[in-house]
């Protein structure tokens, strides 16, 4: 069997596009926010955060408030390369600073492609760190506005892993290529991650350790 050359670049950034998030967060606007704590002035340390009130007046049960999350972009993430590429860098920060408009809190965003148009293993990422007051509600909030913002795409949720909290994913296509895309939701971040030519049937394993190497939590 002849291996297929590599799509040309043309196609592959019609193919790459605008990552989904960019789109979904004009949805979720202040409402993603609004389920972040804020920073707790009073303990003098500026990476303190300290879980609000829901409307109910308590957390919900998936609401951890002494659980500790790190989210990080490490240099490699499932072994691929942070991105050099131009275009793709521009596209991670225009998607980290709409999220940052959008948060209603001090949270910390980080977001940057991973992979090469080469091997066709590009890989998209948006993390959010800050304490989130009702996981199950921002979970449900977020995979009804990725599935109506990308057309054919419906989230099935799956283990989240050792880390807990809710995830989910889903397959779509952008331009005729495929996009695995996923979200988990925990009681510290929430986060999206795109896989380009990748079906979310044969992921799950992988998402769930590139969760490992994206965010770090403790009690």
């Amino acid at each position: 069997m002849t291996t297929p050359e590599p799509a040309p670049r043309s196609r592959l950034m019609l193919w790459i596009g605008l990552p989904l998030v960019v789109v979904l967060l004009s949805c979720l606007g202040a409402a993603a926010g609004a389920l972040l704590a804020r920073r707790d002035a009073r303990s003098g340390d500026p990476t303190a955060l300290d879980v609000t009130t829901t409307p109910s007046g308590s957390a919900s049960p998936s609401a951890r408030s002494a659980r500790s999350v790190v989210v990080r972009l490490p240099k490699t993430l499932l072994g691929r390369a942070k991105t050099t590429d131009k275009t793709l860098l521009e596209s991670a920060e225009k998607a980290a600073a709409t999220q940052r408009a959008a948060e209603a809190a001090t949270s910390q965003v980080a977001s940057t492609y991973y992979g090469s148009f080469a091997k066709k293993n590009v890989v998209f990422v948006l993390a959010v760190q800050g304490v989130v007051v009702d996981p199950d509600h921002l979970f449900t909030t977020v995979t009804s506005a990725l599935e109506s913002q990308r057309k054919g795409l419906t989230l099935t949720e799956v283990a989240p892993g050792p880390l807990g909290g809710r995830a989910a994913c889903g397959d779509s296509t952008v331009s005729g290529g495929a996009v695995a895309s996923c979200v988990w939701v925990d009681s510290g971040s929430y986060a999206f991650i795109e896989f380009f030519g990748m079906k979310a049937a044969a992921l799950k394993d992988q998402f769930v350790k590139a969760r490992g190497q994206l965010e770090t939590a403790g009690y």
